[in-house]
C-alpha cells in the first residue's frame, strides 16, 4: 500500500534531464537532501492549511458571503483582538497571521524589497517565463489550475494577478502590519482555502495521484519559483547580488509563505537550504502530460490576447518571441515542445546580452549613486508594467 500520492518519486532516483543543470551549476558545493527531508517533503503532500481551512468551511456553513466579507474586512483594518465576539475560526488564523515570528528582519525585508525592484523588466520576465511557465510542466501543481477550466480565458487574469501580488509585497511599508503586501498575501491564503474547500467535494480530486489539493509541499515549490528561481536567473542573465541582498530575498519570500500559512520548518531560511529543497522537489516531482500545453501556450499569448489593432498585434508578436526566447535559453528545448511553446532564434541575440548586462550591473555595484539609479528606475518600470496589465485585463474582462 503506498504511503503516497502516485505523483511522488523515489527522491533517490537518477537526476531527471530539466533538472541535471540545475545539479551541475548549483548543487556542487552543498549536501543533497537526505531521507529524512524527503519523507517530510512527502508528508507535506497531505498537509493542508488547517487554520485557513476551518475559517472557509465556519464561513461556508455559518455565514453567508456578504457577512464573511464583512468579518475579514474588520479583522483586516482593526486586528482581530479588537473584534467583539468573533468567529473562533477567524480569530485562530489572525492571530497567526498577527504573531511576528522571532526570526523576522524589517531591515532584510527592505533590502529585498530594493534588490527585486532593481531588476526592473528583466525580473518580471524572468518570473513569467521561467519560474511560472516552468511551474507549468508538474503533473499535481497544476492540477487545481486545470480543474477551474476556461484556462486561454483564465490566463490573462492569472497573470496580471501574480504581477499585483508580487508588487504588494515588494510596496513600501507592504509587509509591515496592515500593509497592502500582508493583506494581498492573505487574500492569496483566502483564495487557496475556497478552492481547497471544493476540490476536497470534487469527484475530479483523486487523493491517490496527487495528495491534497494546494498542498504544504505545492505552496512551498511555488514559493521557490519567486525566491531562489529569481536569484538564480537573474545571475545567469548578468545581475549581481551581494551575499546579504541574496539572503534578504529568501528571507522576504519565506516571511510571506510563513503568512500563507505553510509550515515554518518547510521554510528555508538561507539560500544554500532553498537550493537543497528545490532540488528535493524536482527530484520528487512528476511532469505533466499533454495537459502542460494548455497552460504554457495560454500563459505564452497572454500578450496577443491584449493586442487591439495592426501595430498591437506586431508589438504582441515581438514579445512573444523574446518571451519564448528567454523560456527556450533557461527551460530547453524539451521544456518548450512540453509547453506548446515555439522556439526562435532571439535566444542567441539574448545569449550575446548577458555580458552587457554584467557589465552595466557590475558599474551599477560600485557606485551608489548607480545604484540608486538603477533601484529607482526598475521600480518605475515595475509599478508601471503592473498598472498597464492590471488596465488591459480588466478591459478585457469588460468586454468578454
Amino acid at each position: 500500500m503506498r504511503t503516497s500520492p502516485s505523483r511522488f518519486q523515489d527522491f533517490q532516483r537518477s537526476t531527471p534531464p530539466e533538472l541535471k543543470a540545475f545539479e551541475r551549476l548549483f548543487m556542487r558545493e552543498i549536501d543533497k537532501p537526505s531521507a529524512e527531508q524527503a519523507q517530510t517533503l512527502k508528508a507535506a503532500l497531505y498537509r493542508q492549511d488547517r487554520l485557513a481551512d476551518d475559517w472557509t468551511d465556519y464561513a461556508a456553513q455559518h455565514l453567508g458571503r456578504v457577512q464573511t466579507q464583512n468579518w475579514l474586512e474588520l479583522a483586516f483594518s482593526h486586528g482581530v483582538e479588537n473584534l467583539y465576539a468573533a468567529p473562533e475560526p477567524l480569530v485562530g488564523l489572525f492571530q497567526q497571521i498577527e504573531r511576528v515570528p522571532l526570526w523576522l528582519d524589517h531591515s532584510l525585508l527592505n533590502l529585498a524589497r530594493k534588490t527585486v525592484r532593481r531588476s526592473g523588466p528583466l525580473g518580471n520576465c524572468l518570473l513569467v517565463n521561467v519560474a511560472l511557465m516552468g511551474g507549468y510542466r508538474y503533473e499535481g501543481v497544476i492540477q487545481p489550475l486545470l480543474l477551474t477550466g476556461k484556462l486561454t480565458e483564465y490566463a490573462p487574469t492569472r497573470l496580471a494577478d501574480t504581477t499585483k501580488f508580487v508588487q504588494d509585497v515588494l510596496s513600501d511599508d507592504g509587509l509591515k502590519p496592515k500593509g497592502k503586501g500582508i493583506s494581498a498575501t492573505i487574500r492569496v491564503r483566502l483564495l487557496h482555502a475556497h478552492i481547497r474547500f471544493h476540490l476536497n467535494q470534487s469527484s475530479k480530486w483523486s487523493k491517490e495521484k496527487w495528495g491534497a489539493p494546494i498542498n504544504q509541499a505545492d505552496l512551498l515549490a511555488t514559493l521557490l519559483l519567486f525566491s531562489l528561481s529569481f536569484l538564480v536567473t537573474c545571475r545567469v542573465m548578468g545581475l549581481r547580488f551581494t551575499e546579504k541582498e541574496a539572503q534578504s530575498v529568501i528571507h522576504l519570500w519565506r516571511y510571506v509563505g510563513y503568512l500563507l500559512g505553510i509550515d515554518d520548518h518547510l521554510l528555508p531560511s538561507t539560500e544554500d537550504e532553498a537550493r537543497k529543497m528545490f532540488y528535493l522537489v524536482g527530484k520528487t516531482q512528476t511532469l505533466a502530460g499533454s495537459e502542460a500545453a494548455l497552460l504554457g501556450k495560454a500563459l505564452h499569448e497572454v500578450p496577443l490576447l491584449y493586442s487591439d489593432g495592426y501595430l498591437s498585434e506586431l508589438q504582441a508578436k515581438l514579445s512573444m518571441k523574446v518571451r519564448s526566447a528567454i523560456s527556450d535559453l533557461f527551460l530547453g528545448d524539451e521544456a518548450l515542445k512540453h509547453l506548446g511553446v515555439p522556439k526562435t532564434r532571439l535566444k542567441y541575440l539574448l545569449m550575446g546580452s548577458i555580458p552587457v548586462i554584467y557589465a552595466a550591473d557590475t558599474l551599477r555595484s560600485r557606485s551608489s549613486i548607480i545604484n540608486r539609479i538603477f533601484t529607482d528606475l526598475g521600480g518605475r518600470w515595475q509599478d508601471y508594467y503592473t498598472s498597464e496589465i492590471l488596465k488591459k485585463s480588466q478591459d478585457k474582462h469588460s468586454k468578454s
